[in-house]
């Protein structure tokens, strides 16, 4: 299952669980449940009508983010640099010009522009002032920085039910439970606990920080934005705004994937019925799928639209 399930919180808008054995032990009641990709026209229909889950996504919203509000990003850095100790730091965030990361770091140079704080992007500097904050844990195993205060910002919630986290233990066990980052900022209390049981020894590195992606999220859920995307896609903006977000297909690393030419096929047929606009963030890589999307009418965008 997707991370940005979690991250829907944020707003609290209804959600459908694609579902399967292993998310209905796995992941939380966020949402109403279906097994099978022919159910999505009725479920719509029923979360719209009648939405019993908003309760459940508040509980996990408080569990899921420690703060939750906009000003994530202020309140990370000024965590990150009370606990480096560095009385007057310079920042440099790693995201390799990938868009994950930086959905997830950008926000962080707003917050020290605002803080009067010098940040840099993709900077190795191993000047004893520089703070570097990266979202993937290679981005800091680079010898030029390993002497300087690392720290690791999560890109994803992780949520109960969005990965295999068994996995995740052999990683982290592989990697010597990452020596060189002092510092793993965690969005809430559900981030933090999964983090400190993959770290092992290193256990009391992992805080409740901030999801600085969060800002950027809530600041762009407003009838402003929408008509912009409606404009930019073509849609209607008279018509509620449908988004599937997979986490790809089913694997052994994504047990709670979804993605399937069954359920792009199903989407296609819900979107000739004019009832809604549909947005599909996925990547994919299957002939069957690419072939499928050549003639799914809904508007496809490959990243989320929050970005």
């Amino acid at each position: 299952m997707s991370d940005i399930n979690y991250e829907f919180l944020l707003t609290d808008r209804p959600i459908i669980l694609l579902s399967n054995n292993w998310l209905d032990k796995n992941f939380p009641d966020l949402g109403f449940r279906i097994k099978n990709p022919s159910e999505i026209g009725d479920a719509i229909y029923k979360v719209t009508d009648n939405d019993i889950f908003s309760k459940n996504r508040a509980e996990y919203k408080k569990q899921a983010f420690f703060v939750g509000n906009n000003t994530n990003s202020f309140v990370t850095l000024k965590k990150i640099i009370l606990i480096s100790g560095i009385p007057d730091p310079k920042i440099s965030i790693h995201h390799k010009n990938n868009e994950i990361y930086k959905s997830n770091l950008c926000p962080l140079i707003e917050a020290a522009k605002n803080l009067g704080i010098d940040c840099y992007e993709n900077n190795k500097s191993s000047a004893k002032d520089m703070i570097h904050i990266a979202a993937h844990f290679k981005a800091l195993l680079d010898k030029n920085i390993s002497n300087n205060f690392c720290v690791h910002l999560d890109h994803g919630l992780k949520g109960d039910g969005t990965a295999n986290v068994e996995m995740s233990i052999k990683d982290y066990k592989k990697n010597n439970f990452f020596p060189s980052v002092d510092l793993h900022i965690t969005a809430g209390k559900m981030g933090q606990k999964r983090t400190q049981m993959l770290l092992g020894p290193n256990k009391d590195r992992a805080i409740e920080g901030g999801y600085p992606k969060a800002d950027e999220i809530i600041n762009s859920d407003n009838q402003k934005n929408r008509i912009l995307l409606c404009n930019e896609y073509g849609l209607d903006p008279n018509l509620p705004i449908i988004t599937y977000a997979s986490a790809g297909e089913v694997s052994h690393e994504k047990p709670g994937g979804s993605l399937s030419k069954k359920t792009i096929n199903e989407l296609r047929k819900l979107s000739k019925n004019g009832k809604y606009n549909i947005i599909v963030k996925l990547k994919y890589k299957n002939y069957f799928i690419r072939r499928s999307l050549s003639s799914l009418k809904a508007r496809i965008k490959k990243k989320s639209f929050f970005k």
